[in-house]
């Protein structure tokens, strides 16, 4: 009886560091960049541009009354500590509203004191990120069933610009988070999880998040940075 004991106990453990030492891993996705000439020459001219964050809430992967203040928070921050002149998006919206329809760009440049507009187009954090590939605690690569996949979240934001003086659509910048990328511990399976948020979703009627708030800020503030030293490139 002893030895039976021993054997399940010994079998349980095994089991269990098999599971705990399964970890994913997923290559960076690369970011999508397109910028203009004039882009870069204006800021080699001002090197403390007056810009503008302008969002567009409609493209986003967000829960209905879901706050994302923090974020455009998070942006205007790192263009501050990147030498921008940062103007109230606010008071921007509202001089764009009192014109209705008929913008003047070079009359919003003097009414508005701004040279850029950057303006938040996507912003998606339920990326889904799948592989049938797994690694074992030796790190060699192991391959699932056939019916069987993994499933993490990643994110994408992307931005445009445009030059208020002469309306010029100056870049496009799309930068993405890729999860794992050092590896993530494997604790539970994807039905099991899937099944846990499902019932979340169900208990409080709230939206399952993606990417965890912290790493969605950290992303949001190095994409930022990037953007920045992309617009200056």
């Amino acid at each position: 009886m002893k030895n039976y004991c021993y054997k399940v106990l010994l079998s349980c453990l095994v089991f269990t560091s098999c599971v705990s030492t399964k970890t994913l891993k997923f290559s960076q996705k690369d970011d999508d960049i397109v910028r203009t000439e004039s882009l870069k020459n204006f800021l080699d001219e001002n090197k403390k541009p007056k810009v503008v964050l302008r969002v567009n809430e409609s493209s986003m992967s967000v829960t209905e009354g879901e706050d994302n203040n923090y974020l455009f928070n998070a942006i205007e921050n790192q263009l501050l500590a990147s030498g921008f002149v940062v103007r109230d998006r606010q008071l921007f919206n509202q001089i764009i509203g009192n014109d209705e329809n008929n913008i003047d760009y070079k009359q919003l440049k003097e009414k508005s004191d701004t040279d850029l507009i950057i303006e938040l187009t996507k912003l998606d954090y339920q990326v889904i990120y799948e592989t049938n590939k797994y690694y074992d605690h030796k790190d060699r690569e192991r391959i699932a069933s056939t019916t069987y996949s993994y499933q993490r979240y990643g994110a994408s934001v992307e931005f445009k610009v445009v030059l208020i003086n002469s309306n010029e659509f100056a870049g496009v910048y799309k930068f993405n988070y890729t999860p794992c990328l050092d590896g993530c511990v494997i604790s539970k399976s994807l039905t099991e999880i899937q099944r846990e948020r499902k019932k979340k979703m169900e208990e409080d009627k709230k939206g399952y998040e993606g990417v965890e708030r912290d790493e969605l800020e950290i992303f949001i503030k190095n994409a930022t940075q990037k953007l920045v030293t992309e617009m200056r490139n």
